[in-house]
């Protein structure tokens, strides 16, 4: 982005940092940043040598929620402790700001090629603050925004200064969720990459071992294997398989039968459709089957839901055909909505949902599980040319450059005296 860019769109840029400011300014006074609370509580924990996974002071709000991260997560969150509240509170919310940013600019390189990619990604910041999983991320102090800007600048990035797969392991050590992005280096045949991100996440989780080796056991031996008691929770905002099946209510053995079949199906039809995608579409298939799997998937988690929607308006002005636009609107409106809010919730009620209110009360699942569905079929029966695996068009997308048309030759000296 050059000066002269900045100068001819002057307004524009301080109409968008005014929105940013108004919404921070808003977001920021209604918000308590439960989940700050918890990892301020945590590191202190840690560093006091007290137990990381008992009980925690309670939050603002009144409740009392537990540190679920792995010891290296306490590590790298302890400046957060340091800092005054308001210090913290404001440190955290600029940083996922900023990481909103990244994910943006980076997104916008691979899937929407534009010379201006960082002035077109920034200025969609404002617009993706309006998203719930946007909201509650930044309402809740929350750390997603900065994984999801993590992995994709390490997967999707032209170049970096570190090695590839770095980013993706260092957010691993801090939360296990983003291991699962591992497979998109593999199947891209990038296993130096994958290495790459597996001795990252060691050394760190090395070091939280180092620090706090009782504390590091019983998080891999306890609450890894779920035996806190929240993985399948049944409360409104885990949007995952298992979570909705705890809803429904199934007999223990019909619930594990279950959740084993539509797991391996997701992930069949995950790489299924990876094997034939171009990157930037991959890594966000990747994050749709990594929330639907995992046991526990708030909705604060779906923050993917941005990029994914850049991705398809790529796809839609490519394609050219409007049903792509109205799919775009429509995904937009159900994840500026929220539904699952206006479905009963706590104490149990979600036991005892309508059919209707499953409906609506899992629009992030049942959306990211036919899109999944929808876009394995599609490759299989249809193969439409803008999701063909092309290895050198895929390279150039991930890398932002445009291909070259060939130039007419201009006819020789000595072929115009002809």
């Amino acid at each position: 982005m050059d000066g002269t860019f900045l100068l001819r769109h002057k307004a524009f840029l301080l109409a968008a940092g005014a929105v940013i400011g108004m919404v921070a300014a808003v977001l920021v006074a209604r918000s308590q940043f439960i989940d700050l609370q918890v990892y301020r509580f945590g590191a202190q924990a840690l560093w006091r040598g007290d137990d990381l996974y008992g009980p925690l002071p309670p939050t603002s709000a009144g409740v009392t929620l537990p540190f679920i991260y792995p010891p290296f997560a306490a590590i790298a969150l302890t400046p957060l402790v340091t800092a005054p509240w308001w210090c913290a509170a404001v440190a955290m919310f600029a940083l996922s700001v900023a990481a909103l940013g990244l994910a943006l600019v980076v997104t916008v390189r691979v899937a929407l090629p534009h010379r201006r990619a960082v002035a077109v990604g920034l200025g969609l910041v404002p617009v993706a603050l309006l998203f719930e999983p946007v909201r509650a991320t930044l309402g809740f102090g929350q750390v997603n925004l900065v994984l999801m800007g993590m992995v994709l600048a390490d997967g999707l990035l032209p170049t970096t200064r570190w090695p590839r797969g770095t980013l993706v392991g260092l957010a691993a050590a801090v939360k296990i969720t983003p291991a699962a992005f591992v497979l998109f280096f593999l199947l891209r045949r990038d296993f130096r990459s994958a290495r790459t991100a597996a001795v990252s996440a060691s050394v760190a989780s090395a070091a939280g071992f180092a620090i706090a080796p009782t504390a590091s056991a019983h998080y891999w031996l306890v609450e890894l294997t779920g035996a806190s008691g929240l993985s399948g929770s049944p409360f409104a905002t885990n949007q995952t398989i298992v979570a909705e099946l705890t809803r429904l209510g199934l007999p223990p053995v019909w619930h594990a039968v279950a959740a084993a079949v539509l797991v391996a199906a997701v992930l069949a039809a995950a790489v299924f459709v990876m094997r034939r995608v171009e990157p930037p579409v991959a890594v966000l298939v990747n994050a749709v089957a990594a929330l639907v799997v995992s046991p526990i998937s708030w909705s604060h988690h779906w923050v993917w839901l941005v990029p994914a929607l850049v991705v398809l308006c790529g796809h839609a002005r490519r394609a050219g055909a409007p049903r792509w636009w109205v799919a775009a609107g429509a995904l937009a409106a159900v994840f500026v909505a929220g539904p699952h809010h206006f479905a009963p919730s706590g104490d149990g009620k979600e036991l005892h949902w309508t059919v209707a209110q499953h409906l609506y009360g899992n629009a992030y699942l049942l959306l990211a599980l036919c899109a999944l569905a929808g876009s394995a079929w599609w490759l299989k029966h249809r193969r439409p040319e803008p999701f063909r695996t092309n290895p050198r068009r895929a390279e150039q997308l991930r890398l932002g450059v445009r291909p070259r048309r060939a130039r007419p030759r201009r006819p020789s000296a000595r072929g115009a005296e002809r």
